[in-house]
């Protein structure tokens, strides 16, 4: 679930029509607009930029330029994101300004969540093949390393549960390797304190999605009472044990397809016997000579 986007000083959602509307200072007055939000298509990629285009809602005036104005934000650093701005008309320009210098923490939020909202929507429809992730592949096929869904995609939908009258986002972690049929996941808890704020791990559980077994995860630096904690994350998300088996079995598909096309295992060096002739060419046995 991702949590609804409120309305800012300049930006507001028309109830009717769902579409953005934007109030904006121009000369001497303010003037409405609609505007329309794009993003980069990719699922992975983390560049934080946003296209919106705004055309007046009212009549033209004269002096409106031929095509509406353009403003290309940065909703990570909260900055305009023209590649070059001296390429971007004065009239354009002016106007870009004057809606950074209008706008408040709101409009910030606002943005952010609807850049995210944007992303969630391509990555949760997004075919598999398309998707070329990154993934530390010795790691996994070695060591067992875990990854979290929303490490992997981070723009997939979110886990959120309220612990103790507070947010928590969950971050769900697997094993990745193709052979294993563990069930196991990790969650783990982190207060839910905006997109763009940072956040500091709560505790971690240990979940079998298909037993639903709960127990406590190492490392925590208390006590956790699994058992409230179970009962907070089934009673707000009821099919919680289904969405981590289809989470687990995409990633799964992810890292599978991924390691296809881009894991060259490392060549395994025959060992050599006390006996045998020693590999550098010497004619001697290995004793004798390198070993």
């Amino acid at each position: 679930m991702i949590r609804d986007i409120q309305d800012g000083k300049v930006f507001s959602v028309d109830k009717h029509t769902k579409t953005i509307i934007a109030e904006v200072q121009g000369a001497g007055e303010m003037r409405q607009y609609e505007c329309a939000l794009l993003c980069c298509d990719n699922p992975l990629c983390l560049c934080g930029t946003v296209h919106l285009s705004f055309t007046p809602r009212d009549q033209a005036a004269p002096d409106d330029p031929a095509s509406p104005y353009q403003v290309d934000f940065d909703v990570m650093h909260r900055k305009l994101a023209y590649e070059d701005e001296g390429k971007v008309s004065a009239e354009n320009l002016t106007f870009a300004k004057s809606l950074l210098s209008t706008m408040d923490e709101t409009d910030y939020e606002f943005l952010l969540y609807s850049h995210f909202a944007y992303k969630n929507g391509i990555t949760e429809k997004a075919d598999i093949e398309t998707i070329e992730a990154d993934f530390d592949y010795q790691d996994v096929e070695e060591n067992g390393a875990l990854y979290a869904y929303n490490d992997v995609l981070p723009y997939g939908d979110p886990l959120q549960v309220r612990m103790q009258g507070e947010s928590c986002l969950i971050y769900d972690q697997y094993c990745l390797r193709p052979k294993c049929a563990c069930t196991d996941t990790t969650l783990t808890f982190f207060p839910d304190k905006g997109l763009d704020q940072p956040i500091r791990e709560l505790f971690a559980v240990r979940l079998d999605y298909k037993t639903k077994q709960w127990a406590t995860a190492e490392g925590n630096a208390g006590p956790v009472d699994i058992g409230a904690v179970r009962r907070a994350v089934e009673d707000q998300i009821p099919d919680i044990h289904k969405r981590l088996l289809q989470r687990h079995i995409k990633l799964k598909a992810i890292y599978a397809h991924c390691k296809k096309r881009h894991f060259k295992p490392q060549a395994q060096v025959p060992k050599v016997g006390r006996n045998d002739p020693c590999p550098c060419g010497s004619g001697k046995k290995y004793k004798k000579c390198c070993m």
